[in-house]
């Protein structure tokens, strides 16, 4: 993980397996800027999406060949 960290392979968005950076507090986070947008009149989209199966059907030895790669 220090590797990743070290090559700024994480972005500030990134919250899922990171320590310090729980889901919870995503959440806390994306509902302050929600809140935001809404009292100064602004629009707020949102589009939710499950990737849980895609990452199923992903070939584990090419993952890992792609991350020995980097």
């Amino acid at each position: 993980m220090d590797f990743f960290f070290q090559n700024n392979y994480f972005s500030k968005n990134q919250f899922g397996f990171i320590k310090g950076r729980s889901i919870a507090l995503q959440l806390l986070r994306i509902m302050d800027e929600w809140t935001t947008q809404l009292y100064y009149g602004g629009q707020v989209d949102v589009i939710y999406t499950d990737f849980a199966k895609a990452f199923d059907t992903v070939p584990h030895r090419r993952l890992l060949s792609k991350i020995k790669s980097l």
